[in-house]
């Protein structure tokens, strides 16, 4: 039982290593389950947001129609998905007050931040992707997977802005992006004369591919129910100490809430017939 103990306690440095960029291989197999937990909740995330998203581009959408309507009508020429100047004083306002009031708008599902950084921002993505092989499909996917490493990074604690958060987050989808040409062997030299990334800021630090293990472990995340996803959730995935996942969840103490994780994880590796090293 102790030696069992021990090997989750490894397997969680290593997963701690591999959000943080410094760990890329697996030394006891069992931290793939961690990896493919992070991974259900992070499809689980992109789920939560594909609402919110596809509203937010029928509003960008709906603003684009308007305003070829109103060139049309008026005789000035426009462009769909083009980079339109944000309204006078919009940069200027990014302080870090403004960064958090943005990157809260995001946590908390806020239509209205979401309508802005699509308006705003989306069409730089566009932008960059349509001029390197890529399509405004690939833009809308490339967006949202850059809100999710976004919300991710606030919830590891990671972000510590001294841009503007519309910048990171085009870093973010620029990087994402580069990633899928390497994939696609595609050139990897970006057409990027608009300039609007910080290459200092970003570092995009865990795989992007799951494990072969991550349907079965979904699977059983699934079958132990909502405690279990909520607890690995707010522990892998939320970044949560074990006392807010005591208080949040209602365990006594956090003492009992760690030993429950155990329960869960050696359950899901047992049933998926994964031994212990």
């Amino acid at each position: 039982m102790d030696n069992e103990f021990d090997q989750w306690n490894i397997a969680d440095e290593q997963f701690s290593l591999w959000l943080k960029g410094e760990g890329h291989s697996e030394k006891i197999s069992i931290a793939r389950i961690l990896k493919s937990a992070y991974f259900v909740f992070r499809q689980k995330q992109r789920e939560r947001l594909e609402t919110i998203c596809q509203q937010s581009f029928e509003y960008f959408k709906k603003k684009e129609e308007e305003e070829l309507e109103h060139s049309s009508k008026y005789g000035h020429s426009t462009i769909m998905f083009c980079l339109r100047e944000p309204e006078p004083g919009y940069y200027e306002r990014q302080t870090k007050e403004k960064n958090k009031k943005i990157i809260n708008g995001i946590l908390s599902g806020s239509q209205m931040v979401f309508n802005e950084l699509y308006e705003n921002e989306f069409p730089k993505v566009v932008r960059l992707i349509t001029k390197n092989s890529g399509s405004v499909d690939l833009a809308k996917d490339i967006f949202q997977d850059g809100l999710i490493i976004l919300i991710e990074k606030v919830n590891r604690r990671e972000l510590d802005l001294t841009c503007p958060v519309e910048t990171y987050l085009y870093s973010i989808c620029r990087l994402l992006w580069l990633e899928q040409l390497r994939k696609r062997k595609k050139s990897i030299s970006l057409d990027d004369s608009d300039g609007y990334y910080e290459s200092d800021h970003t570092i995009i630090v865990h795989d992007t591919e799951s494990p072969d293990i991550y349907e079965a472990v979904n699977n059983e995340i699934e079958k132990l129910g909502k405690p279990c996803r909520q607890l690995l959730e707010g522990y892998y995935y939320r970044n949560l100490s074990w006392d807010e996942i005591a208080s949040e969840l209602g365990y006594k103490n956090a003492a009992s809430a760690r030993n429950q994780k155990y329960k869960y994880l050696e359950k899901i590796r047992s049933t998926i017939g994964l031994e212990v090293d």
